[in-house]
């Protein structure tokens, strides 16, 4: 008798070592999973917006770019007024934008290898929280090169902000 209640615990004992070792191992694997949730960027709801473009003016961009600036500088501007935005371009025939009603969103930055501008996408993460994302496409060339990407909005309220987001292809 005292032979098969010994059997019986130590099956007892295997049992329950054996359930331990899983729910531990299962806890790791959801605790990777939630690391790995947590290292991917927030994502949003898509924004649409319209390109805002001076290739078809006599118009430039101004005062963006500066010489000291060093490789893999960005920035971007938020302008809701045209006194402003004739502050960054040279010329009188750009297209009107309505400021009552509309944003215009200008990144701009410079490359150190050849790339040009591939596209642009803004998603909203929240009710005041943005992020406008500028994919550059990568060339062979090896000259520093300049980018500008500007796209109009629905007037995004004061307290807004807005992040930039740059990606190389």
């Amino acid at each position: 008798m005292t032979k098969v209640f010994t059997f019986l615990l130590f099956l007892l004992m295997i049992t329950h070592v054996a359930c331990d070792g899983s729910n531990d191992s299962g806890q790791e694997i959801k605790k990777e999973e939630e690391q790995e949730q947590e290292k991917e960027p927030e994502k949003g709801v898509d924004v649409s917006f319209a390109e805002y473009a001076l290739e078809e003016t006599s118009c430039q961009w101004v005062n963006l770019h500066s010489k000291d600036d060093p490789c893999g500088h960005y920035n971007l501007l938020v302008i809701d007024c045209n006194e402003v935005l004739e502050d960054y371009i040279e010329g009188t025939d750009y297209p009107a934008i309505d400021f009552s009603k509309q944003t215009l969103l200008l990144a701009y930055g410079i490359e150190c290898s050849g790339s040009y501008l591939d596209s642009v996408s803004l998603q909203q993460l929240s009710e005041q929280n943005y992020v406008m994302t500028v994919h550059l496409r990568m060339t062979i060339a090896a000259e520093i090169s300049e980018w500008e990407a500007a796209i109009v909005v629905d007037k995004l309220d004061v307290e807004s902000k807005v992040e930039l987001n740059i990606t190389n292809k």
